[in-house]
């Protein structure tokens, strides 16, 4: 992944920073990337998501969703665990997406983040990918 500008956006806010942009989580130095596609935006997390950090990534969600994509795509191809208190992050995008109608998608959930979505029943009101989800081209 590239560097981050050294110069910021004095309009910055914190969490993701808006769309096309890469943050550090506070705990372990994990990123987390915003990557716009045609009709949807994709946040790519990585590293560990747990009760120490699942509410500023919760927010940084929120502060995504504030541009009303139509699909919000959660990447977890990097992330290495995931708690069920880390799915607090999920469930913030999630009730910050539906007033608006944004639809709220898991991709590459593996063995090591699929049995907590599982687990919490996430699986239920979300559409969860092993792989790469639908709206890739």
């Amino acid at each position: 992944m590239p560097d981050p500008p050294s110069a910021h956006d004095p309009h910055e806010h914190h969490g993701f920073r808006g769309v096309g942009s890469r943050i550090l989580h506070p705990f372990h130095r994990h990123t987390a990337e915003v990557v716009p596609h045609p009709g949807h935006v994709v946040v790519r997390l990585s590293g560990e998501i747990t009760s120490e950090n699942a509410d500023q990534i919760g927010e940084g969600l929120r502060e995504v969703l504030l541009t009303r994509p139509p699909i919000l795509e959660i990447d977890l191809a990097w992330v290495t665990y995931l708690s069920c208190d880390g799915c607090r992050a999920v469930f913030i995008a999630l009730l910050a997406a539906r007033p608006h109608g944004t639809r709220v998608i898991v991709t590459h959930a593996d063995s090591r983040t699929r049995p907590t979505l599982t687990q919490l029943g996430l699986t239920r009101v979300l559409d969860i990918y092993e792989e790469t989800g639908p709206y890739h081209s």
